[in-house]
């Protein structure tokens, strides 16, 4: 019985074709500044050193031993592409090639409307060690009952592939140890 229920989820997400998930419930993300940064991670000459980028549900730890720190800095680009400048923190973790974007503030909702709160993007790098396409990547919102179509309060998120199309979104967990998002419960249409 849970090999069925666990294919019949995966057929479910998986199922969900490019438009489709463009018009379900969360945030509507356009992470082409996302993806272009990500093309040159190059940390400015002034950047720390940190494990961890952004906050509650919406945050990642990129230490993959004890004392593993990397590159982070702040800086004023439209994360989310609503043409809105944002004070973004970035982290970039170098072993795993992934460029980590972190802002809180306004953002459009999927089928129109603004929702609230903290957004984190990760956009693979080129040469990462999962070998998936550089750009691709995820994000991921925090949002409140009723907030951008939300049934109920919850980490919502959308997968997207190295031109920015969404290409599996819905209720979401972070996966810190693959630098990826785990769909939980496909968006229901």
């Amino acid at each position: 019985m849970k090999k069925v229920l666990f294919t019949f989820g995966l057929i479910l997400v998986l199922g969900i074709g490019t438009a489709r998930a463009q018009d379900a419930v969360g945030a509507d993300v356009q992470p082409k500044a996302d993806i272009a940064k990500a093309k040159t991670p190059t940390p400015p000459a002034t950047a720390n050193k940190k494990a961890t980028v952004g906050k509650g549900k919406a945050a990642a730890n990129t230490a993959n031993a004890q004392g593993d720190d990397d590159s982070f800095w702040v800086e004023s680009i439209d994360i989310d592409g609503d043409g809105t400048v944002e004070e973004t923190d970035e982290l970039y973790d170098d072993e795993d090639k992934v460029l980590y974007f972190y802002a809180e503030g306004d953002f459009k909702c999927k089928g129109g409307g603004t929702g609230a709160g903290g957004m984190l993007i990760a956009v693979n790098t080129a040469g990462n060690s999962r070998n998936r396409p550089a750009g691709s990547g995820w994000y991921v919102v925090a949002l409140d009952e009723g907030e951008c179509k939300a049934k109920e309060a919850g980490l919502y998120g959308c997968k997207f592939d190295a031109n920015g199309n969404a290409t599996a979104c819905g209720v979401a967990t972070v996966d810190e140890k693959n630098d990826d998002i785990v769909i939980v419960e496909a968006a229901k249409m």
